[in-house]
């Protein structure tokens, strides 16, 4: 589905350009991300993808090619390939200890839903450590749509995760773009959601 929104962006980049040495990883590219919406961003591998999601996270590096223009001061969150989640301590507390460090976090009833729609309520107290790699994986979609943010960067979310897990994942993350919106890394070209969402297609990186 493509977004007819007219309002301010959340999100402006243009001309985003970044090179390693010699090696173009980013080339010249712009797009905007608007409430209510996904952005795909799609390409082949060393195109340059996660290169862009931790741009726009490290945003006050490029303040010319990204810009926020509904919040002078914006709020990310941001779920990489890393997971963020200390696995000594139960997800309980890792939920406890990253709502502590955001502050204006969803409600309590919303996260505890998406606990159960991920089947993680019955293991909130057990550590991490003791999750498959699946159920580490939505306890770390979990972490980063706990803080109340304008804008989620999320690098692959589905990965590890079976169809239930990802259609449950799909539902959890569509609950919370009534007041934000969604850059989303994904290799899947049938991925899809029921919200207003684009596509932003990569070239692969000079060789």
């Amino acid at each position: 589905m493509v977004s007819t929104q007219t309002s301010i962006p959340i999100l402006e980049c243009s001309g985003l350009s970044y090179s390693i040495g010699r090696k173009s990883v980013l080339k010249n590219v712009s797009f905007s991300v608007f409430r209510g919406e996904v952005l795909f961003v799609r390409g082949m591998n060393g195109s340059g993808k996660t290169t862009l999601l931790k741009s726009v996270l490290q945003h006050d590096k490029y303040k010319k090619e990204i810009r926020f223009p509904s919040s002078p001061f914006p709020r990310l969150s941001y779920l990489g390939h890393e997971l963020g989640l200390y696995t000594t301590l139960s997800l309980e507390e890792n939920l406890e200890y990253f709502r502590g460090i955001a502050g204006d976090c969803r409600p309590e009833d919303q996260v505890i839903s998406w606990l159960k729609d991920f089947r993680l309520w019955q293991r909130r107290k057990d550590p991490v450590s003791s999750f498959s790699r699946g159920m580490k994986q939505k306890a770390a979609l979990v972490r980063a749509l706990l803080p109340n943010v304008e804008l989620y960067l999320l690098d692959e979310p589905f990965t590890a995760l079976d169809t239930e897990g990802e259609a449950k994942a799909r539902l959890v993350l569509e609950s919370v773009l009534p007041t934000s919106a969604i850059v989303l890394v994904t290799h899947d070209p049938d991925l899809q959601f029921s919200a207003p969402s684009r596509i932003l297609e990569l070239g692969e990186s000079s060789k």
